[in-house]
């Protein structure tokens, strides 16, 4: 799944010659946390999110502190009083390309602690991921179709174990037992054990799992 199976296409988008007090009223009745900044020509020059306005003057969070230290950061008394959205978003915009996979996009919002992030069709801005959409992705997922026959699950619960932990093929057995999945063998931890449950409980098809990984630390039988 890529970026542009996700995104919103319709995307909207302010001025940064709006005023602040337009794109907070804006954000409300729109009930988005963020809004890209566009120029005349289209172009994205910024994102402007809630984040960008939590230290505003209307909120009276302007210290004579903050006063005093204008010299020091003058890019504070900036944010906290132009009313231009251009001179209060944030830039440059962390974006996307559309090609880009879902998770990768996921694993940099999340590094970067933003909420919504711009894709990218070379310079043309196509649409928007926000955290809304990936629960979205998320609620819509179906589990992997796998053949009947405890053999084939059999196969795909290894194949998984392997790809997805990267566990040793001749390490862990897998074996049905009325349509139960047995795990036998030595994993290194206890949340490697777990995560080697969880990984078989995913496959189609599988009608249980009994984990019976032994911690090779210890060597000591735990069945789950």
């Amino acid at each position: 799944m890529l970026a542009r199976d996700i995104m919103k296409k319709k995307v909207l988008s302010i001025s940064p010659d709006h005023s602040v007090s337009h794109a907070a009223r804006t954000m409300l009745e729109n009930q988005v946390c963020g809004l890209p900044v566009c120029d005349d020509r289209g172009r994205l020059v910024g994102i402007l999110s809630e984040g960008d306005l939590l230290r505003r003057a209307e909120l009276g969070l302007i210290s004579r502190r903050d006063i005093v230290g204008v010299r020091a950061n003058p890019e504070a008394f900036i944010k906290g009083h132009s009313w231009r959205v251009g001179d209060v978003m944030t830039q440059p915009v962390v974006t996307v390309d559309e090609d880009m996979p879902v998770g990768r996009v996921a694993e940099l919002m999340a590094a970067k602690g933003i909420k919504r992030i711009p894709v990218m069709r070379a310079e043309e801005m196509v649409g928007i991921i926000s955290r809304s959409d990936f629960l979205r992705a998320i609620a819509a997922s179906v589990p992997d179709i796998v053949a009947k026959g405890d053999e084939a699950v059999r196969r795909a619960v290894l194949a998984r174990l392997c790809s997805d932990l990267g566990l040793e093929k001749g390490a862990i057995e897998v074996t049905i037992e009325n349509g139960t999945v047995s795990l036998s063998g030595q994993v290194e931890s206890e949340a490697l054990r777990e995560a080697a449950r969880i990984a078989a409980e995913t496959i189609s098809g599988a009608g249980g799992v009994r984990n019976r990984l032994r911690l090779a630390a210890n060597g000591g039988a735990s069945d789950g």
